[in-house]
């Protein structure tokens, strides 16, 4: 049986996650228009109901529609020009399960909390949407973090993961955490090797800088060698294949599962890009440290 299924109970410190780009829903895209996917999303949310969702690119009333289709959860996340304007990088989690204790969005500029601001080369305002949750019954608390980077500009790319880096680092609780999110960015890119530690970013106003807590990359972890892993298809069969998205978790996380799924035989898709799971179990994280 599948253990993402939501037939499988979870117990104790496993956490199931899912990251899904659900594609902003007022794109033209013909037989692939939001009208048409909007139940496949919501089946296929219905089918894993993850404890935990980062979804990239979801306009209010996708939000709404998803959100009537999974009773038990709470949101968090502001749109990218505000209140509930533009884009999301919203986070839904098992209220039954988990209690918020702190929660922000911010945008990746240097004014960081003015809604709607943009920085570094985006076109459009980009977010990071964040939460602290407490498991109810251990009181262990951990962080969530939720991105899309731009798609257009390296630079706003490599300036947005050194501040969310630095931010995640002077977090104000060490607990552990998750960053989920669409990266816009390959496995072998300077990007995705600065968050995992392996090399420094230069950044035009720091000079070189490291990421001072670098991440594991769920998948990675255990099929460190597995190919054909893209999560960006575009809608089509064959080409534009690309992996862009990842669950990223901090190093004292054990990674128990991990999964891109792939439904290549459907005849159409939930989105352009497919969804990821991953399975983490947080028990190894002492409770003193991890208290408040």
């Amino acid at each position: 049986m599948d253990s993402f299924c939501n037939t499988m109970p979870n117990t104790g410190l496993n956490l199931n996650l899912m990251s899904f780009n659900i594609r902003r829903g007022t794109k033209k895209d013909g037989k692939n228009h939001w009208i048409f996917r909007r139940d496949r999303v919501c089946e296929l949310l219905n089918h894993y109901r993850p404890d935990i969702l980062g979804l990239q690119e979801a306009l209010y009333f996708q939000i709404s529609a998803i959100s009537a289709m999974l009773p038990g959860y709470e949101k968090v996340g502001l749109g990218n020009w505000g209140g509930s304007k533009g884009l999301h990088t919203a986070i839904f989690f098992d209220a039954v399960r988990f209690a918020p204790s702190a929660e922000g969005t911010f945008w990746f500029s240097d004014t960081p909390d003015l809604p709607g601001s943009k920085g570094w080369g985006n076109i459009i305002p980009r977010t990071c949407t964040w939460v602290r949750l407490i498991e109810k019954n251990s009181k262990r608390a951990f962080y969530f973090y939720n991105i899309h980077l731009d798609h257009l500009s390296q630079r706003s790319r490599k300036n947005s993961v050194v501040f969310l880096t630095q931010f995640i680092h002077t977090r104000s609780s060490p607990d552990p955490f998750v960053l989920t999110g669409d990266f816009n960015a390959r496995e072998r890119s300077t990007l995705i090797q600065y968050l995992k530690g392996k090399i420094p970013l230069k950044i035009r106003t720091k000079g070189y800088v490291f990421n001072p807590e670098p991440l594991m990359d769920t998948f990675r972890v255990l099929y460190p060698n597995a190919r054909h892993i893209a999560t960006f298809h575009g809608f089509r069969k064959y080409f534009f294949r690309f992996r862009l998205d990842y669950i990223f978790v901090s190093s004292s996380v054990r990674v128990q599962d991990a999964k891109i799924i792939q439904p290549q035989l459907e005849k159409y898709y939930p989105s352009d890009h497919f969804p990821l799971l991953a399975r983490i179990d947080l028990s190894a994280i002492s409770a003193a440290a991890n208290s408040g």
